[in-house]
């Protein structure tokens, strides 16, 4: 009973906070009366406040999330655990760019480009290049694996929009009409999908948002 006595203040000020934040985002100084009482009651002050503590606490989630990867990938090494070389590296790899980074920071290390952006530019983007490359080989495979395990005209679809867009990539003359065909594939379909996710994604926030004001969310209560 006590306990659910305590899920009441905590809904509460969840709720008031809530209300207040979006009061200072959303009202604007041309609503009226609505805008005089934020005006009044200082609630846009409040709102940077909320959201500069909002910033502190994702930033303070990431160290622990750091600190918690370096515990992990530790044990690991110590232990000698499976696949624990590949723990060494990223120890290795994590710890180098903090220093670099804290280096940087304190004007001990100097340069331009920094050496951060060295390692970014021509490590990480490489990495992520080589792995985007292999998506080609990911996107053949899903078709071929499709198409065996059970020949749908969808699979025939995606098929054919693979392969058109593969060979429209390809710099070859004679491909024009296939180029146009892609081009429209990524103007009005691949477009169409990409809005309707991030509609799906705003939608699912206000809904979130909307159980978190209404204090249906058990996530701050438990």
């Amino acid at each position: 009973m006590g306990r659910r006595l305590l899920t009441i203040p905590a809904a509460a000020i969840a709720i008031g906070f809530g209300l207040i934040t979006l009061a200072g985002l959303v009202v604007g100084n041309d609503l009226g009366f609505l805008s005089t009482l934020v005006s009044l009651f200082g609630v846009r002050p409040m709102t940077d406040i909320l959201l500069q503590l909002v910033v502190i606490t994702v930033a303070v989630t990431v160290l622990i999330g750091i600190a918690n990867l370096i515990t992990v990938h530790f044990g690991r090494i110590r232990q000698r655990k499976g696949g624990w070389g590949y723990s060494v590296v990223l120890m290795i790899s994590t710890l180098a760019v903090i220093i670099l980074t804290i280096l940087e920071r304190a004007n001990i290390l100097s340069g331009s480009p920094s050496i951060t952006t060295i390692l970014l530019e021509n490590v990480q983007v490489s990495i992520e290049s080589a792995l985007a490359g292999l998506l080609l080989f990911s996107l053949v495979y899903g078709a071929f694996r499709t198409l065996r395990n059970r020949f749908t005209g969808w699979g025939v679809l995606f098929t054919l929009a693979l392969l058109i867009v593969l060979i429209a990539a390809l710099p070859l003359p004679g491909f024009q009409l296939i180029s146009n065909v892609r081009d429209w594939l990524m103007d009005v379909p691949v477009s169409a999908g990409a809005r309707g996710i991030l509609l799906g994604i705003a939608l699912a926030t206000v809904v979130a948002g909307v159980r978190v004001l209404t204090g249906q969310d058990r996530s701050y209560r438990e």
